[in-house]
């Protein structure tokens, strides 16, 4: 069974045709005659319309059988449709009703998972999912309030274009999205394949701002990434679990055991979700044969055990408040049955399963059919998954880009003077307070770091070196040390040594 989590969506096995088809008996059934045609609530409804002509149609009609309990509900809720369609003075999309119709069940239901999607989401869904979309090529992250790019894909629009790492986007379009989340953002470099999007970037090394039409094309992610740490120690980070997530996680796992490796890093921060299958593939490279995950649903339970007899390996998982559902599969197998010290934050805690329905011309939906447990029974929704040694990320806010206005030198005094003083400040040079006044200390910084990026002091910082000076904080914000990597690197060597 393949389910959905976090913000991501699989299919349910069994398909929508046998889950809507086969209606539960309730009791006792009652026949419901649809008639469409002229709508009468009562012997007196609607008076203000009584001189209204109403042409009479011949009615058409359809047998339904319901459950007798829903059968005045049912009729109510026709009542109104032919109300509407007869009354409301603009034209009326009757799918849009239903869809409208169907979207109220769900949201009635009160869970944020279940959720009715258009044909458009319920694509985007799908196509997300297999590991590929539509758009530019480019990974982008939240740095100091900028939507930053902090790698291209290789062969993509962005980088036939020429965005670089480090480039920050300000438009895309006409629209602004300085100030924008990622998930807007990203929904509007997204599109068709074909497509033109223009994209704005301010590029802080050089300070131009470039305008770069691209035509969107469809890509392939790659939600599994490894690098080898030395010592017989390996990291691999999965961004998302998507239908080929597992299957290449085999390959590298094979791969390791294959140089003798004797620990892995596997980093599932900020990582929603995805498969369920993918989880249990993952799952079963790092457990011995055995349970990994016990779905409840109703009166049922389903367990999913691994197959393969695989030797648990010292693992150490990342973990964060951004991992959810397939990542808690995962995490919380190893803990229990493999050998794995989680470090981090707690988790999401969203043990519920997802399966998607689609609807003929209209999209689909998801519902929840299932609760998952741990192999030992632990429960995490709404609790999540607590480390063994809890490690806060840190985050560094970074300066603001200085802004060329004038070359400052010796004795220039404002605001420009004091966004220098900062960006110097965090990249590590001491150019004395931050007063905004251009001093021999704030000059003997300049000196040093233009010296470390091979140039030479002219006697003034003009617009070249203010480009210098904005390009290495980008840099530096981009590869900010990672402590909370660090810490399970260092504990997953002692690991190794205690062997």
């Amino acid at each position: 069974m393949l389910g959905t989590f976090g913000t991501d969506a699989g299919v349910c096995s069994g398909g929508v045709g046998n889950m809507l088809g086969n209606r539960t008996s309730l009791g006792k059934r009652a026949i419901i005659l649809l008639v469409i045609a002229t709508l009468v609530w009562s012997a007196g409804a609607a008076p203000g319309f009584a001189q209204a002509a109403v042409e009479e149609a011949k009615p058409a009609t359809v047998q339904l059988e319901l459950p007798a309990e829903e059968a005045e509900l049912f009729e109510l809720f026709q009542k109104i449709k032919e109300t509407i369609l007869l009354l409301y003075p603009d034209p009326v999309d009757v799918q849009a009703l239903y869809q409208g119709a169907i979207r109220g069940l769900l949201e009635a239901l009160g869970d944020p998972y279940c959720e009715f999607l258009d044909e458009e989401q319920f694509e985007a869904m799908y196509q997300e999912l297999e590991g590929e979309f539509s758009g530019i090529g480019v990974t982008i992250q939240l740095i100091s309030g900028n939507i930053t790019v902090v790698s291209v894909f290789k062969g993509s629009p962005a980088q036939r274009a020429g965005i670089l790492p480090g480039d920050v986007i300000t438009k895309v379009d006409d629209t602004d999205v300085q100030g924008k989340s990622l998930q807007d953002a990203s929904a509007l470099i997204r599109g068709e394949p074909g497509t033109q999007v223009v994209v704005t970037v301010f590029r802080p090394r050089t300070g131009e701002i470039l305008v770069l039409p691209m035509i969107r094309a469809r890509l392939t992610a790659h939600p599994v990434e490894m690098e080898e740490l030395g010592d017989g120690m390996f990291y691999i980070r999965i961004s998302q679990f998507t239908s080929t997530t597992g299957k290449n996680f085999a390959v590298l796992m094979e791969h390791i055991r294959r140089k003798g490796g004797r620990g892995l890093i596997l980093d599932l921060r900020d990582n929603p979700g995805g498969l369920l299958d993918a989880a249990v593939e993952v799952a079963e490279e790092l457990v011995p044969r055995g349970l990994i995950v016990e779905l409840r649903r109703k009166q049922l339970r389903e367990v999913i055990r691994s197959d393969k007899d695989r030797e648990a390996f010292p693992t150490v998982i990342l973990i964060n408040g951004g991992s959810a559902s397939a990542s808690e599969i995962v995490a919380g197998a190893v803990r229990d049955r493999g050998k794995a010290i989680l470090v981090g934050e707690p988790t999401f805690g969203k043990a519920s399963v997802q399966a998607m329905f689609p609807l003929e011309g209209m999209g689909g939906f998801k519902l929840t059919v299932a609760e998952y447990f741990t192999p030992s029974g632990a429960q995490i929704s709404g609790v999540g998954i607590k480390p063994n040694v809890r490690v806060e990320q840190e985050y560094v806010r970074l300066p603001g880009a200085v802004a060329y206005t004038r070359d400052m030198k010796k004795g220039t005094v404002g605001l420009d003077v004091l966004a220098l003083q900062q960006a110097l400040e965090f990249l590590g040079y001491n150019p004395g307070p931050a007063d905004g006044v251009f001093g021999p200390r704030t000059e003997a910084a300049v000196i040093a770091f233009l010296r470390d990026y091979g140039r030479q002091y002219t006697g003034s910082v003009g617009q070249s070196e203010v480009s210098a000076v904005n390009g290495a904080v980008s840099d530096k914000g981009v590869n900010l040390p990672d402590n909370v990597l660090e810490e399970g690197i260092e504990l997953l060597r002692q690991w190794i040594a205690m062997q």
